[in-house]
This record gives structure tokens, sequence and C-alpha cells, in this order.
């Protein structure tokens, strides 16, 4: 056999190889991906953030530079854009923090919207004001005059509820209303997806966000507790065929960097252990339904790649004889 030739069948098994070894690498459910890989999983994943009446300037810059992070499509929408069926072509609607009263101006025409959205397959991303907007119930402690029948009442009518639970706070355990401090997240279910991975405790930043208190017979996973009051703090659950990730503390905010956008509150901001980042990526790819895409890729990814070995390998043996 002429060496050139030799030389091109030897660089087309190590080819083959490589391939074979990717794949396995990337799509194998045994196999423990690098957080690049992960991310790479998003990259089709495209996410509405609200961004209307009540959505905190510095939630959507921290949200949109999380989600870029992730290698997702993040196109800011409108209650108009909702109302007009604007979240059709996406797959999750990431709620922010910010004035969930004003949430209410959507009315039951927007709350239909989200809720079809999510029921027929959709995801839902809320931090703080977007979990006190997602929830059936809420009482706001810091204001006497609002007292908690009124807010009984606008729940009922103009809340999400996709959340069955009272939504309670703010925590004066943790800061004084009206303020924020870094807090204490204890993690307390490490067999869900979102939160296997994860340390048994983070610290996360909190501003006003609620406690999660599922009713009795409710089917809600709660991931995570506040360490000050031992009350749920992140919780996620099915709604209908889609899936929902609610956070009282703002883990969209980088503590030790600026790469969220917002500069470093030192104030604040004093002791951080690390980043949150990789919990809310764990969120994404749960409410995404990414885990089922890629195990169910492996066996096409895996049988490709095996073919083109084993042909290149028997292409080998038969050059082989003829010599």
């Amino acid at each position: 056999m002429p060496k050139r030739n030799r030389k091109t069948l030897l660089l087309l098994v190590f080819l083959g190889l490589i391939i074979y070894l990717y794949g396995f690498t990337f799509y194998h459910p045994n196999v423990r991906a690098s957080e690049n890989y992960q991310i790479r999983m998003l990259h089709n994943t495209n996410i509405a953030l609200y961004n209307g009446p009540g959505a905190a300037r510095k939630c959507i810059i921290a949200m949109t530079k999380c989600f870029e992070w992730m290698g997702c499509n993040v196109i800011n929408i409108t209650g108009d854009d909702i109302i007009g069926g604007g979240l059709d072509d996406f797959d999750v609607l990431a709620w922010p923090g910010g004035d969930y009263v004003s949430y209410w101006e959507l009315g039951l025409e927007g709350k239909i919207k989200i809720q079809n959205f999510i029921s027929k397959g959709g995801g839902y991303f809320g931090i703080c004001a977007g979990a006190w907007y997602a929830s059936d119930y809420m009482i706001w402690k810091a204001d006497p005059v609002f007292p908690p029948p009124t807010y009984k009442i606008e729940g009922d009518q103009l809340n999400l509820d996709l959340f069955s639970g009272v939504a309670v706070g703010p925590i004066e355990e943790i800061t004084p209303f009206y303020t924020g401090n870094m807090t204490r997240i204890d993690i307390i279910n490490h067999t869900h997806p979102i939160t296997k991975s994860m340390p048994n405790y983070m610290q996360i930043v909190y501003i006003g966000g609620p406690e999660l208190i599922p009713y009795e017979d409710a089917n809600v996973s709660i991931l995570g507790t506040y360490s000050a009051t031992e009350t749920p703090a992140i919780v996620a659950f099915e709604y209908g065929n889609g899936r929902v990730f609610l956070s009282g503390p703002h883990a969209e905010f980088e503590e030790d960097s600026e790469r969220d956008g917002i500069p470093i509150n030192y104030t604040i901001e004093r002791s951080d252990e690390g980043s949150d980042w990789p919990l809310l990526l764990e969120a994404m790819k749960w409410i995404a339904k990414i885990t089922d895409l890629t195990i169910s890729s492996f066996g096409l990814i895996e049988i490709f790649s095996i073919g083109i070995i084993t042909e290149l390998a028997l292409i080998w043996h038969l050059t082989r004889k003829k010599l």
C-alpha cells in the first residue's frame, strides 16, 4: 500500500476516535460534563425576559448577563408582547425582581397567557418579585397600610397562581425592611436535578424576597431554606407540562465580580463564598428540559460515531489484506 494512503487512513481513524470520545464525554449520562459543556447544552434555549413596568434595572442587567453566560438567547419583552402572543417563540419566561404590584398591570389576560404558556410546556424562572408574582397568596409584612386581606383579593385576581402556597416577607430576621444583606441558604434537597451537585449551603444576596411556603397538598420540591428562619427560600415544581423555578434571594448577582454588569457593593457583599450562577445554570437546564434532550440524543451520536470507527477499521483491515 502506498505510504500516502497509509497516512490518510491513519488520519481518518484518528478523527473517528476523536468524534466518538467527544460524543461520549458530552452526552453520556454517567459522565459529569464540565461547566463549558453544560453551557453548550443551552445554546438553543430562547428566554423571554420581562422588562416592563416594575422590573428593576439592576435585576434585568444581572439576569441578562447570567443567561448570556449560559449561552442562552435572551430577548426583552413587555406585557403588551405577552398579551399579543409573544411567548410562542420562547422556551422560558424569566421574571426579575422589582415592584411586583406593578406586575399586576398585565391583568387577567396577561395572567392567562402566561399560565397557558407554562402549562403547554414552557418554563418560568422567577427571582424575588418574580417569585412573589408567581404565588397564589402573599403577605407583605413591611406595610401595615396594605394588610393581608387586600393582598388576598389582589392575589386571587392578578397573581399568576403558579405556586400553590403563600409568599411571606420581607424577612426581618435577615435584614431590616427595605434593605439588603447577604444571607445563608441551606441546600436541603440533594436528590433534585437542580441541587444534587450544589454544596450544603450558599451565601446569596437577600433584598426583600419571600418565604415560599407550600400548601400541605402542594407537589412542590423545597430545594433551599433560609438559615435564619428555616423556611423555604428556593422551590421547583411542575405546572401542567411545564416547569417552574422560584428563588426568594437574588442568585443572579455575582458578589465577587462585576461580570453580572453591576458594580460590587462591598457594604452588602462582604461575606460571599463563591458564585451562585451554577445553581441558576442547573435550574435553567431543568426547566428547559435539557437533560431529556441530551440523553435521547446520546444514542444517535454514539451509534453514528461507532459506525464511523467500525467502517474505518474495516477499510484498514481489508487494505492490509491486499498488501
